[in-house]
């Protein structure tokens, strides 16, 4: 459990401030905008998650995060400490002047993106797991900031994701994303269970993305990658999915790993083994794609200064 639900409240974050530090404050840069379209994205950013997309290192990170909070544009939920595991850190999320900032940013309308804002604040029933799944991702991006050729450039959040749903009856994941590769792009879902889900959910999901990928023009160029927190969790998942995937038709893949492999190996490490598919682990690296489009590697999630090249953040084009 969150040892305090509730943000801190602004007047108690300026406490301790030296008021000539922001009697002239700077105009909000570039990356400052990022960081506040980033949090309206995926809804809850913690202070790792914004030094591994934005900083070199944590401490330049902290600094602009408490430039945000002196303005007001972000809340800071305190240092957390879950039932069982060590203390985690600070998490972010938009103020009502960080919702309107963003709506400047994007020329839109401010008060969904003032109320998308206000739920993330008062609902925060799936912070934990909202949180871990957004992990995969900025991980997933650090991991190949330094790498030629390759990179995470598209990651769409769950309410993106629930969006599209409503709108075509694509599936629901914890996120989606598009990995370059020097000759393929990679196209998946993620799905990120914590141990806690019932078993009929699981099938349910499965069941869902095997209706809307059935029969598709190159379906099994897409894949669902299901995290667990353990192997044994893993297996079961397997257990669950397994029997529900229909023989010779042709639909996405599904692909389990588990945290504590990934804790050993890394996210682009051989860890994902295919559900009914041949033994072995394979990394992202091995996985078959699309034919790689126009968009520039070096444009990811995470490579030098790619907020000035991507306007439209993670989610844009």
């Amino acid at each position: 459990m969150m040892a305090d639900p509730f943000p801190v409240q602004i007047e108690s974050l300026k406490r301790g401030l030296s008021p000539s530090t922001h009697a002239h404050p700077r105009p909000l840069s570039d990356r400052d905008l990022a960081i506040l379209l980033a949090i309206d994205q995926y809804r809850y950013l913690d202070r790792d998650h914004v030094t591994d997309l934005f900083f070199p290192g944590r401490r330049s990170a902290e600094l602009c995060l408490k430039d945000l909070l002196w303005r007001e544009l972000i809340y800071r939920w305190p240092v957390v400490r879950w039932q069982g595991s060590p203390i985690k850190p600070s998490v972010y999320g938009l103020t009502s002047s960080g919702a309107r900032r963003v709506a400047q940013l994007r020329g839109q309308d401010p008060r969904p993106i003032r109320d998308r804002a206000r739920r993330a604040r008062e609902q925060t029933y799936h912070l934990r797991h909202d949180l871990e799944a957004n992990r995969f991702f900025t991980k997933l991006a650090a991991g190949a900031r330094d790498l030629p050729d390759q990179g995470l450039y598209h990651w769409l959040g769950e309410a993106t994701c629930r969006a599209a749903y409503e709108r075509d009856g694509s599936p629901t994941s914890d996120g989606w994303g598009r990995y370059l590769l020097a000759d393929r792009e990679i196209t998946f879902d993620l799905e990120w269970d914590r141990g806690t889900e019932h078993a009929r959910r699981i099938r349910q999901k499965a069941i869902g993305y095997v209706a809307y990928f059935r029969g598709r023009r190159n379906a099994a160029l897409n894949h669902v990658l299901l995290v667990a927190p353990t192997r044994v969790r893993e297996g079961e998942l397997h257990d669950l999915i397994s029997p529900i995937l229909p023989q010779h038709t042709n639909l996405c893949r599904f692909w389990t790993t588990a945290v504590e492999t990934v804790s050993a190996i890394g996210w682009l490490g051989a860890v994902w083994l295919e559900i009914t598919g041949p033994p072995g682990r394979y990394a992202f690296a091995d996985m078959p794609g699309y034919p790689r489009g126009i968009r520039a590697a070096n444009d990811s999630i995470a490579k030098g200064r790619w907020w000035d090249r991507r306007p439209g953040g993670g989610e844009g084009a």
